[in-house]
């Protein structure tokens, strides 16, 4: 594997690992039941929480790509609750 490859799986790989941090402090592993540590493609009781975190997910997205919402605002508050 050429290093520039190599490099692009780690930088995408500390990617999905931060949005992993972001969903866990957002408290959707509680909320959806998700138990923090499972292998969620082999942990046959995952398989509902994980199904039903997806679908709020593009439920999130298509409210996100709606007129109705302010993506500046939602950063501005977003950073408000980070703090």
């Amino acid at each position: 594997m050429d290093s520039l490859s190599l490099e692009h799986r780690r930088t995408r790989t500390r990617f999905l690992i931060q949005l992993g941090g972001l969903i866990e402090k957002a408290g959707l592993l509680k909320t959806f039941g998700i138990t923090l540590g499972e292998d969620l493609q082999k942990a046959p009781d995952m398989k509902e929480p994980v199904a039903a975190l997806f679908k709020g997910l593009l439920v999130l997205n298509e409210l996100a790509n709606s007129e109705d919402v302010d993506l500046q605002l939602w950063a501005e508050q977003g950073l408000q609750e980070i703090n």
